[in-house]
């Protein structure tokens, strides 16, 4: 088997133009339409079933889902490892929602975040591996997923209070230990494809998959990006379509393809290390500023350094690569670009690919 352990680089949503002075297009604009929508769709639902300050939506690194017109709702936290399952309804909704969890498929196409039903109910759980019964068996079917949700109700849900007077009763499932890699496992073999095609270091790929999603297929964020690598349509995926000679952007369907996604993620690596920090000598200060621009686009990274591009990189191209580091952690004027390039540095340790 292959051991993993890592260290290289990223990037991600934006661009800079190629004149002197850097010019970011309307990259760095968020997309909130999706979030727009969510909350006029929602929110005056679940405040009313819920309470106030009871809106749990899903993001880049959580799956969430209501289901039996809002008084049910699935939560996975594909970062801690957590399935929180509740009902403001009565237990059989409870153990049809844990019981649709358990077996929902990997297709995140077939499963819309932004309204209330069950998902349906898969011949390959995307769950399977992840987590075990109370027997320490893997969840593969209806008569397994059912007899495990009659033991979590007898034995293993708790109630809390709500801010409106009613309560919820829930049950927390968590996943195996090495859940994470796990998920990173069942998508080697397209990173390693989409890697090969762009030539971008396999351990890059992974890493950014796990800072940016761990692994969450069903990944949506409040800026619309969307998938594994979350790309956003308006900005990347323009910029990725260009690349491959396609017009207009990405639609969300083509994003949440596992393998498309990887692969316009892994473009956009090509054209953020050949094109937008193209000029940046040092493979390893190119590296730092990949992963920060992934995270806050090229023409802030470079800002960071001078208003003039070309100026920029000269510095860039004077500092030694932890002096690149230090800068951009510390004098970014992002404080998510700052704890990014330290969150995916250190993520990517994990998954250089020792042969």
């Amino acid at each position: 088997m292959k051991k993993y352990l890592a260290t290289l680089i990223i990037p991600f949503l934006f661009a800079c133009s190629s004149s002197d002075k850097i010019k970011d297009k309307e990259v760095l604009s968020k997309d909130t339409q999706g979030l727009d929508i969510l909350t006029g769709q929602f929110a005056k639902d679940i405040d009313s079933i819920w309470g106030v300050n009871e809106l749990l939506v899903a993001s880049g690194k959580d799956y969430v889902k209501y289901t039996d017109n809002y008084y049910t709702r699935s939560h996975i936290s594909f970062d801690e490892g957590l399935i929180t399952i509740e009902t403001v309804g009565d237990g059989n909704n409870l153990r049809n929602a844990i019981i649709h969890t358990l077996l929902m498929g990997s297709d995140a196409k077939g499963i819309d975040l932004f309204a209330s039903g069950d998902v349906p109910i898969s011949s390959r759980p995307f769950l399977v591996g992840l987590v075990v019964d109370q027997a320490g068996q893997k969840i593969t079917n209806t008569i397994i997923a059912s007899n495990f949700a009659d033991y979590l109700i007898q034995n293993k849900v708790n109630a809390r209070p709500l801010e409106n007077g009613q309560f919820a009763q829930y049950v927390v499932i968590p996943m195996v230990a090495n859940h994470i890699a796990i998920r990173a496992q069942r998508y080697l073999p397209l990173v390693r494809k989409s890697a090969r095609r762009y030539d971008i270091d396999e351990s890059l790929i992974l890493g950014i998959m796990q800072t940016e999603s761990s692994f969450n297929p069903y990944a949506i964020s409040y800026a619309n990006a969307i998938g594994l690598m979350q790309v956003v349509p308006r900005t990347a995926g323009r910029d990725i379509f260009q690349l491959k000679g396609k017009r207009g952007e990405p639609s969300k369907s083509y994003l949440f393809d596992p393998e498309k996604n990887i692969d316009a993620g892994t473009a956009y690596l090509s054209l953020l290390r050949t094109k937008y920090l193209d000029g940046i000598t040092n493979p390893t200060s190119k590296r730092f500023a990949m992963i920060s621009a992934y995270n806050s686009g090229a023409g802030a990274v470079l800002r960071v350094f001078d208003q003039d591009r070309d100026m920029a990189i000269e510095k860039i191209n004077r500092l030694y690569p932890e002096q690149v580091y230090r800068i951009l952690t510390t004098a970014h004027p992002s404080a998510q670009a700052r704890n990014y390039l330290i969150k995916v540095d250190k993520a990517q340790k994990n998954y250089r690919i020792i042969k």
